[in-house]
């Protein structure tokens, strides 16, 4: 089944309704820096893109990090640029058993034109970075406790 669309408005409005919905913000770390909307949201890229050849690449470690977040219930709301990277994203969470997904399809680019709040808070249990390293860190606790 496909997921839930909702526009920048539901959105905003789910974010004051619902404290368990969570806005994953699926595009690169340097775009998500530069401002995203405000709410409870994260930034989980789906792909990476290199600095100097502008070249792409998944990001291997997505759904790690997203299940060592949330639980496969969690209202999750995927959001890119515009659209397409979020759909792959909402795609992957719900073939690895993500039933509460939905995608917000106007991404970035239509909560800019919605004139919707936004924020370049970047802060730990926000930023990638803060949320890969407890995941990175726990995988190299199992494998040493195997070695």
């Amino acid at each position: 089944m496909p997921p839930q669309t909702l526009t920048p408005q539901e959105v905003q409005s789910l974010f004051k309704t619902d404290p368990t919905a969570i806005y994953v913000d699926v595009r690169t770390v340097p775009e998500f820096a530069a401002g995203h909307p405000r709410g409870k949201i994260v930034n989980i890229p789906i792909l990476f893109r290199h600095p100097t050849t502008n070249d792409t690449y998944p990001n291997t470690s997505f759904l790690e990090v997203v299940q060592s977040l949330y639980a496969s219930d969690a209202l999750l709301i995927v959001g890119c640029e515009k659209g397409m990277r979020a759909q792959q994203a909402a795609e992957q969470l719900q073939q690895a058993g993500y039933t509460n997904v939905s995608i917000m399809p106007d991404g970035y680019a239509g909560w800019r034109a919605q004139q919707l709040p936004t924020t370049t808070d970047n802060r730990d249990g926000i930023s990638y970075v803060s949320l890969l390293m407890p995941v990175k860190r726990k995988g190299k606790k199992k494998a040493a406790a195997h070695a």
